[in-house]
Parts: structure tokens; sequence; C-alpha cells
């Protein structure tokens, strides 16, 4: 499991990683990587019921030594600065060359979870997000958070976040759900390590969200689906 955090740096180091080897993500179904399906939210937000999946990626062993091969040739290069230059415009700080490299040692042969949970022993939950698109590069993605007990597992809380268009990070409608609007269908341990479960919720009167600028203002009446994982794994501590 990758268990390194990402910080603004790391960030950075990603999405010029990202640019430099021609790919829309580095965790996505590149050249050499492998996905496997963790999930799926089947979500209707007005405009029919659509499957969403959420994927595990483990990543080419080789990527390595395939960004050391792209970062010495003019083309990854410019890839580097013109990714830096559209990073820039948003107030982050550049990526070196040897930040990407680093990313991409780091990051050769991991398994990437889109979906995972948590232990928080501090407030004595568990958190779980589950967190699912559309395969379409501009389609929807819908990301579910939910808060359980540690001591019986009964659920305390939930946030639903939903993207019109997976592409725009910022653009999304958001709201907590009260414990009420959520089925647990299964919610099982599979081994130390993992969580199976399933479910359904809904929500209503959901606001954009505050860095949203073209959805600034904007309510989505309501959302609804059915979630099924196989696969959230528990992040490592």
């Amino acid at each position: 499991m990758m268990n390194f955090k990402l910080h603004i740096s790391n960030l950075a180091a990603a999405t010029v990683l990202a640019a430099a080897l021609g790919a829309a993500q580095p965790s996505h179904a590149a050249d050499g990587n492998v996905l496997r399906l963790q999930g799926t939210i089947q979500v209707n937000a007005g405009q029919g019921d659509q499957v969403l999946q959420s994927h595990a990626t483990v990543v080419d062993a080789k990527l390595g030594e395939k960004t050391a091969a792209r970062l010495g040739t003019a083309e990854g290069q410019k890839s580097v600065a013109d990714a830096n230059a559209r990073l820039g415009g948003n107030g982050a700080p550049a990526a070196t060359s040897n930040d990407v490299q680093d990313m991409a040692n780091a990051m050769a042969g991991r398994t990437v979870y889109t979906s995972q949970a948590s232990h928080m022993a501090i407030i004595n939950s568990y958190g779980i997000t589950l967190d699912a698109k559309s395969a379409e590069k501009s389609g929807m993605r819908t990301q579910l958070s939910l808060r359980f007990s540690d001591e019986d597992m009964k659920l305390i809380d939930a946030k639903v976040e939903f993207y019109p268009d997976s592409s725009k990070s910022s653009e999304s409608y958001a709201t907590k759900i009260k414990a009420s609007d959520v089925t647990i269908d299964k919610l099982e341990r599979k081994g130390d390590k993992t969580f199976v479960l399933s479910g359904s919720f809904k929500a209503s009167d959901l606001k954009a969200g505050v860095l949203a600028k073209q959805l600034k203002g904007k309510t989505l009446a309501s959302v609804s689906g059915r979630f099924d994982f196989q696969e959230v794994p528990i992040r490592a501590k």
C-alpha cells in the first residue's frame, strides 16, 4: 500500500511527473500500470442513474527507469517546464527534475488506492472515503465520506461531494448527510486491513463548494445512490 503523504511539493512533483510522462495522472492506466476495481457507486443527480468506478492502481515497477529516460530528453524537460508554468498560475511551488525523479522512484511498484479508510483513535472512530468517477474524461465523480464508531461500527455521520465534471477538482457540490439518510447493508472486515461494505444514501440541497467558480452560487437539488465496495484498505498510521 502506498503510504507516503502528499505534501504540496509532492503534489506538484506528481502533477509534473504525469505531464512529463504524457499521462493524465501517474496513478491511472498508463502504460505498465494495472487497474483493479475496488467498488462502484451508482449515483443519480437528476440525470438518471450513472455507474461510477473506484480503482486501485498497481504502479509500473519500471516507472523510475522510464521517468529517467523521459527526463533525459528535450521533450521531457519541456513537459516539466510547461507543467510548472501551469502550476505557478495557481500559486503552487515549482517541482525540479530531481523532485519528479524522486516521486517516480517512490511510486514505482506501489499500489495506490482511490478509496480508503483510516482509524482516528483520538475521536474513537473509523473514517471511510469512497471515491468513484466515470470512465469518461469529463464525466461525473462522487465522493462519499462515512464515519463510524470504532466500538460498535454504527454510523455517526456522513458527507457527500458531487463533481459534475471530474476533470475540474474545485467545481463541486457538497453537503452533510444525516445518519438516517444512509443505509448500511453490509460492513465487514476482510482480514485486519480491509473493509467490505455496501449500502445507499440520499441528500438534498447541495451547495457549491467554497473553491467553486463556475458553480458559485448554484445549488444541486438532490443526489442519491448505492455503493458496493469489495476492497477498502485501512490506511497504515
